[in-house]
């Protein structure tokens, strides 16, 4: 129920293969990987495809600097057709934590 609440809001920041859905303002940062069963039918392409975003995502996590007692709920969707390489993967990271970092400055602004 919780991924679907974040996607439903629909704010989400996007650098191919993946979206990131977000929800700002909650306690503790949580995140969720979703690979579609629709483009991956075998279950082990699926597990490589979110073991290569949880590592991009361990790897590039320092980027984003959140204020004290603020939080990000966020669901890294893979949006891309084919298997990816862990560098197409780790670029995407970081240009998402980019956008993400520049979203929760303006937030933290207001």
């Amino acid at each position: 129920m919780r991924i679907k609440s974040i996607v439903q809001q629909r704010c989400f920041v996007f650098s191919f293969p993946i979206k990131c859905f977000y929800n700002l303002g909650s306690q503790d940062t949580k995140v969720a990987m979703i690979v579609s069963k629709k483009r991956f039918t075998h279950a082990t392409d699926r597990n490589r495809v979110k073991r290569l975003m949880r590592e991009a995502y361990r790897l590039n996590r320092h980027r984003l600097v959140l204020p004290d007692k603020f939080g990000v709920e966020m669901c890294w969707m893979y949006v891309g057709g084919d298997l990816p390489n862990f560098t197409q993967v780790c670029a995407a990271a970081e240009h998402v934590f980019e956008e993400l970092q520049a979203v929760v400055n303006k937030e933290t602004e207001k």
